[in-house]
């Protein structure tokens, strides 16, 4: 079974249509709302996601906050994490949190899939 994406942004239609980009391209994706509703959805799924797709602006949890507090639990430290945002200072956010790579808002979807594709963690055999 492949280890799913997840996508974690508090625009709703943004995310939802990235959950529908990526399941057309053949990936399974779970998602989020803010870096609360994120921590949540990794403890509950069995399996770690292979990749996170990340905004950093959000509220109740931003995405720096969820980056670090993911960090500090062994079966998600090794979780890539895929930073996309309009953030001018995000970028610099996304290197201090250890993430894989940046996207700046609006996304292009072919960028983003080369983007994930690149990045996602290789599923264990």
């Amino acid at each position: 079974m492949s280890r799913p994406l997840l996508v974690v942004d508090d625009d709703t239609d943004l995310r939802e249509a990235l959950e529908e980009v990526l399941r057309d391209a053949g990936y399974t994706v779970l998602g989020a709302g803010n870096g609360l509703q994120a921590l949540e959805v990794l403890r509950k799924e069995p399996v770690p996601p292979a990749l996170v797709l990340l905004d950093m602006m959000m509220p109740v949890m931003d995405g720096a906050t969820f980056g670090r507090q993911m960090r500090q639990v062994d079966a998600w430290r090794d979780i890539p994490v895929l930073v996309f945002s309009a953030s001018a200072n995000a970028r610099q956010v996304a290197e201090e949190m250890g993430a894989c790579s940046y996207l700046r808002k609006p996304v292009d979807v072919d960028t983003l899939l080369k983007a994930v594709a690149a990045h996602k963690a290789p599923e264990a055999t």
